[in-house]
This record gives C-alpha cells, structure tokens and sequence, in this order.
C-alpha cells in the first residue's frame, strides 16, 4: 500500500509527525481560520528502515534505520500546522515510554496534543520498510494507540472546533472504534464537519467493508488512498472508485 507523504493522512516514511514543521521558526504560515481542527487518532514511533537491496532472508541487510515521531493522526495535524492553520488539536493515547518526547515534538510543531498517557501499554511503534523503489511495507505495533476509550473523550474537545478528523486505524479494535463513533456523533450533533482515513486496507479486509463503513457513517468525506477506494467500492479502478 502506498501513500503520498504529506497527503493529508499518510504516514510519511521519513518525514514524520513534527518534522514539517519550522520548530518554531522565524516563517509565519498562520491564516487563521473559523475554528479550530481536532484530529483524534494514533501518535506512534516510526522506526524507518531504508534499504536499496533486496531483503536477504536468515541473514543482515545493510539499511539506514531511524527512529522518527509518526501515526496517521499525528502527522495529519502536523501537516496541517504546518500549511498556517491556527489552532490544531490532537487527541490520542500514548505508552509512558515515549509519551514525553511525542508531546514535546508536537508542540515544536505547532499542535496542541491531548495525550491520554497509558501505564500499561507502550506507545505504538511501526517498522517500515522501504526499498529502493520506495515501496513500503509496515510491521505495526498498535500498543496504546487502540486503547482510545470512551473515558478519553469530552464532548468539551469540540469547543471551538469546524472540523474533526478521525484516524481510521481507531476503527480497528473495539474500544477505540467506540470512542471514534462517540465523537463523530457528537460532532453531527454540533454542525462540525467531519472526515476519516481509512488508514489500511488490510485492516479493512480484516475488519470487513460493511464494519468499516457503517462505524464511519455521518462522516462528510472520507478520504481513501487507491487500494482503500477499491476495497470499500469493490470497483476496479481507481478514477471510478474515487466517483463513489
């Protein structure tokens, strides 16, 4: 599965959460807006893995390796930072490992994190792999990120918000796909605008199409790379899946 890097809501290999902002350098990107965005999803540790060779089974591959602050939810909302939005929002459930340093590179980047820290889970890690054709492939560890709970999330999270984003790796395990329904509903009860990431198209296929698609109704848009358009149509190429 392939994604653009700084697409909205990819994971971008490379270029994770709070390395596209300034660090609160001298550019003024801000334009305000007529309410804040409120993205609840995943914060993880990308571990990137770039090798130019073929993988050799049983034995070592040289790569470069590292470790970088990533999620889909992260690195949207430090996208969108990052092209001048005012006031951007992130609520997400981190390990008390990493818990700090994703906050810290958050707010370096112009996010206002609500981070759930977690006691008992670490905080999710992917390994990605990525070849020489920059293909990637993902091992993910999703850790504290699906233990989202309802108990986490106030409607008082939408003060001041037009538009919420939901991850849709929230909607692969039950209690984060609860707490992601709770606050799709509660933000149509508001007016607020609402969009989903699919997220991946193996965990759909796990999850199923028709799960999937009736935990994300109400949302206004979703917004699906080629393979997740075709798998939630069932339409083969891409332009006519897009149209759906």
């Amino acid at each position: 599965m392939s994604r653009t890097a700084g697409g909205g809501a990819g994971r971008s290999a490379g270029g994770g959460a709070g390395d596209g902002g300034d660090e609160g350098g001298t550019e003024d990107r801000s334009h305000g807006s007529g309410g804040a965005l409120l993205v609840v999803g995943d914060v993880v540790t990308d571990v990137v893995a770039r090798h130019r060779a073929p993988l050799a089974p049983a034995t070592d591959t040289a790569a470069v390796i590292r470790t970088l602050p990533g999620g889909a939810g992260a690195n949207v909302a430090c996208w969108a930072a990052y092209t001048g939005l005012a006031d951007v929002r992130l609520l997400a459930r981190v390990g008390a490992d990493a818990g700090a340093w994703h906050e810290e590179r958050l707010r370096r980047a112009r996010v206002r994190p609500q981070v759930v820290l977690d006691g008992e889970a670490a905080t999710a890690t992917v390994i990605s792999l990525v070849d020489a054709a920059a293909e990637r492939t993902f091992l993910t560890d999703s850790g504290a990120a699906l233990r989202l709970s309802p108990a986490d999330w106030s409607a008082s999270l939408l003060d001041g918000v037009a538009h919420l984003h939901l991850s849709g790796y929230l909607f692969f395990a039950g209690t984060s796909r609860r707490t992601a329904r709770l606050a799709l509903l509660e933000a149509r009860k508001r007016g607020v605008a609402v969009s989903v990431d699919p997220a991946s198209a193996g965990f759909i296929a796990e999850l199923g199409v028709d799960r999937f698609l009736e935990a994300a109704a109400g949302a206004d848009v979703l917004l699906p790379n080629a393979d997740e358009a075709r798998l939630l149509t069932g339409l083969p190429e891409a332009a006519d899946a897009a149209g759906e």
